[in-house]
C-alpha cells in the first residue's frame, strides 16, 4: 500500500508541475532568471583587493561581458571573476557601490542639451545625486577613468556631468587648477585663445 501510495504521489507532483509550467510559464522563467542573479562574480582592483556581487549587476560593464566570452543573447556558461588592474580598491570599491544600486534602480538618461546649469538639477534621483556628494576631485577623476576603461556608459555619463557642472562659469585660470593642467606658455595660451574660444570665454 505504501509504495502504491507513494508512486500516486510522485507522478500527482510530475504532473501538478507540467500543468504548472503550461498554465503558467512565467512562474518557470521568473524561477530560471532568479537563479541566474544569484550567480556572483568577484572584481578584483590593481591592488589585490576583490569585490564581490552579482554577475546580473557586474556586466553593465563591457569589459566583464568581453572577459567572459558572452554571446548575442547574454549567455554564458559560468561567469567568471575578472582583473581590474587600471583600477585602484577605492575607486572599484565605488564602481561595484554604482554597479549593485544600477542593477535595482537604473540611472535616468541625461538629457541634452542639459536642463540646468547645476549637477542637482540635470539628476533627479536622490540616490545618484548623493553617489558623488563629498568625493574629492582625484577620486571624482578616477571614477572617470575607470568608466571609460571598464565600459560603464551610464557611469561615465554621471561623472563627466559633474565635472561639467563644476566647470560651468569658472575663468580659464579656474578650469586649469581644477583640472590639473600645467600652465601654459604665453605662445601656447594665445594658440589655445585662438582654437578654443568657448574655453577661455571669462
Amino acid at each position: 500500500f505504501f509504495s502504491a501510495s507513494f508512486g500516486f504521489n510522485l507522478t500527482f507532483v510530475a504532473l501538478a508541475t507540467i500543468i504548472i509550467a503550461l498554465a503558467f510559464p512565467s512562474i518557470i522563467i521568473a524561477t530560471m532568471n532568479a537563479d541566474e542573479c544569484m550567480e556572483t562574480i568577484k572584481l578584483t582592483s590593481r591592488g589585490g583587493d576583490s569585490f564581490e556581487l552579482p554577475y546580473a549587476a557586474a556586466r553593465l560593464a563591457h569589459v566583464v561581458r568581453d572577459a567572459n566570452d558572452e554571446n548575442d543573447d547574454g549567455d554564458i556558461d559560468s561567469p567568471e571573476d575578472v582583473e581590474i588592474l587600471k583600477v585602484n580598491s577605492p575607486c572599484l570599491e565605488k564602481v561595484v557601490e554604482f554597479l549593485k544600486h544600477y542593477h535595482e534602480e537604473a540611472l535616468t538618461e541625461i538629457k541634452t542639451p542639459l536642463e540646468d546649469n547645476t549637477f542637482e538639477g540635470n539628476v533627479k534621483q536622490e540616490w545618484y545625486q548623493n553617489f558623488l556628494k563629498g568625493i574629492d576631485q582625484p577620486m571624482l577623476f578616477d571614477l572617470v577613468t575607470a568608466a571609460n576603461f571598464m565600459a560603464i556608459q551610464p557611469l561615465l555619463d554621471l561623472t563627466c556631468l559633474k565635472v561639467s557642472c563644476q566647470l560651468m562659469g569658472k575663468s580659464a585660470e579656474e578650469i586649469r587648477q581644477i583640472l590639473n593642467i600645467p600652465k601654459l606658455t604665453p605662445e601656447e595660451e594665445e594658440t589655445a585663445r585662438r582654437d578654443h574660444r568657448w574655453i577661455f570665454d571669462d
